[in-house]
């Protein structure tokens, strides 16, 4: 018995994706072949990306299905391995896979401790903007008491603190479709139910729109971020400011003081005088006699016995004579002969002609 079957195949790189044979395998359907997964997926030639919908009918008209063996990504490794019990637990056992992960922790931790500084400066620098926001805040009340009721009474003869009703823009509505471009053509995908599709949607976001929300979200973030550094500007210059004013009166105040404070004025130039005893004056110094100390010691009757006196010989003086050799002599210089016979010593024991 031969029947026309459709083949579809799960590839290992991308696991959860269905695919479908182009090619149609006309071929003796019995057990045997059926078994053999050689065979089948060898008739497998040339296979392209296959949505739900058409996966879901081909299910229902009984289609065979062949699945590949699920693959799992290692974060810490950078690396694919077989998603099953005894693969993962032997990986994640393994002396790399533990030394990765010291190392993503130690990255963490470093990460944590550096974000914690700058979170406190941050919070630092807050508490002494508002310490002297406060502090000018105060000044400002204590020179006029009625400043808060003047303002308030402002606001409210003004209208802007009645209550108004404020249109706001309704949000636009996104659509769900969303292009995406594959290398086998562009397909459409749902953000919502994650489905896909080939036909075209009535109403989806296209690539180039796609590309226009992201250049306008961009644009968005780098205002705000302008309109903060600016805000920032503006809250450093009146903190400033307002540190430069208090100074200045600080300094208004202490002058006047010191004018009083002042009795003579002189009315020469040049450098000051120096003062005629900038140490002191002199004070003689005078040499105390010290007092006897009875340290009350028995006393003798007698006579302490005088200490012999020992004088020591007074050591010869040596005296060194020089010889000198007044002639080399005439005759000739003579040297003993070497004896070459005497090359045995006597010490030695010497050979004897006894048998």
């Amino acid at each position: 018995m031969t029947s026309q079957t459709t083949l579809i195949v799960a590839s290992p790189s991308a696991a959860g994706r269905h695919y479908e044979c182009r090619r149609h395998v006309t071929c003796a359907m019995d057990d045997a072949w059926w078994k053999s997964s050689r065979h089948r997926m060898s008739q497998v030639i040339k296979c392209r990306f296959l949505p739900p919908a058409r996966r879901k009918r081909l299910a229902a008209a009984g289609t065979e299905y062949w699945k590949s063996q699920a693959r799992k990504y290692c974060d810490f490794c950078k690396c694919w391995l077989a998603d099953n019990k005894i693969s993962v637990s032997f990986h994640e056992n393994g002396k790399r896979h533990k030394e990765n992960v010291k190392k993503h922790i130690s990255q963490l931790s470093k990460r944590s401790a550096k974000e914690f500084k700058q979170k406190e400066k941050l919070d630092d620098e807050m508490k002494k903007m508002e310490k002297a926001a406060m502090a000018a805040y105060l000044k400002d009340i204590q020179n006029n008491a009625d400043l808060t009721s003047q303002e308030l009474n402002d606001i409210l003869s003004n209208g802007e603190g009645s209550s108004k009703l404020v249109l706001v823009p309704a949000p636009e509505k996104v659509p769900v479709w969303h292009e995406v471009k594959s290398e086998s053509g562009n397909y459409y995908w749902n953000t919502e139910t994650n489905e896909t599709t080939w036909d075209c949607p009535e109403v989806y976001l296209s690539l180039a729109e796609q590309e226009e929300q992201k250049l306008k979200k961009q644009e968005n973030e780098k205002a705000k971020e302008r309109l903060k550094q600016e805000q920032q500007k503006d809250v450093y210059k009146e903190v400033n400011a307002r540190l430069a004013r208090e100074k200045m009166k600080e300094k208004a105040v202490k002058q006047p003081e010191l004018i009083k404070n002042k009795s003579t004025y002189t009315s020469t130039f040049g450098p000051a005088e120096r003062a005629t005893k900038p140490y002191g004056s002199w004070t003689p110094v005078v040499n105390k006699p010290q007092e006897k100390v009875d340290l009350q010691l028995p006393k003798s009757s007698k006579e302490p016995i005088p200490v012999p006196v020992v004088y020591e010989p007074e050591t010869p003086r040596i005296e060194f004579n020089e010889k000198k050799v007044e002639s080399l002599g005439e005759g000739p210089v003579e040297f003993k002969k070497r004896k070459f016979n005497n090359h045995i010593k006597r010490n030695m024991r010497q050979k004897t002609d006894d048998d």
